[in-house]
């Protein structure tokens, strides 16, 4: 199966993508399960819940939390298989919060050049059972998400992938791959370092079409 764990919808200020466009997207290109990781909101999930019995796709629910340290913005976690939203804004807070709901925490495109570089390594005590984002869709710079594959190689942490979409046609263009028939395989088998990651960033043109959701543009 394939797995789409980062995508963006409406409820994200900077994306144009409607709940039902995703999941009809990525049923088109083969993608089995997405994660909806709206930017510090859980909006999406209700809607996204409501209609994704009409496709052949599962639905993850997460967020992506801005980290701050001091009142700077200092990277950005991912949490997957949430229960409920995440308030904390500090790596232990956000980590503590995600854990205690039996989430996952990955640490999203950690050298990402163009966005928020991850600078909050020396606050995380214990790496066992977090991840790290190991390709990310918009990390265009093919040595950012190297540098993340190789740490998660160094730390032996389980790894996880997306596309980051903002738009529908980034959907699916970043993913993993494993052996399942679910969302509990899934996540065993991230845990258990048996996923494989496959597809390549998008163009950076995407980014360009995104901000037209900031003026209330969606599809």
């Amino acid at each position: 199966m394939k797995a789409d764990l980062h995508i963006h919808s409406i409820y994200s200020p900077d994306a144009i993508n409607k709940p039902e466009t995703i999941l009809s997207v990525a049923a088109d290109r083969g993608i089995d399960i997405i994660a909806i990781t709206d930017h510090d909101t859980t909006a999406a999930w209700q809607p996204l819940a409501a209609i994704q019995h009409k496709y052949p796709v599962q639905v993850v629910f997460g967020q992506e939390i801005k980290v701050y340290h001091e009142n700077r913005i200092v990277g950005e976690i991912l949490g997957l298989f949430l229960k409920q939203p995440v308030t904390g804004r500090d790596t232990k807070t956000i980590i503590a919060e995600i854990t205690a709901q039996h989430g996952l925490v990955s640490i999203a495109h950690p050298f990402s050049e163009r966005r928020h570089e991850f600078q909050a390594f020396t606050e995380i005590d214990n790496w066992t059972n977090l991840a790290v984002e190991a390709r990310n869709g918009r990390t265009y710079n093919l040595r950012d998400n190297e540098m993340a594959e190789n740490l998660a190689a160094r730390l032996h942490t389980p790894i996880t992938a997306g596309s980051d979409a903002h738009t529908p046609f980034e959907i699916g263009n970043v993913y993993v791959e494993f052996d399942g028939k679910n969302i509990d395989d899934l996540k065993q088998a991230i845990l258990h370092h048996q996923v494989q990651v496959g597809g390549h960033p998008s163009s950076v043109l995407f980014s360009i079409i995104s901000g037209f959701g900031r003026l209330g543009i969606a599809v």
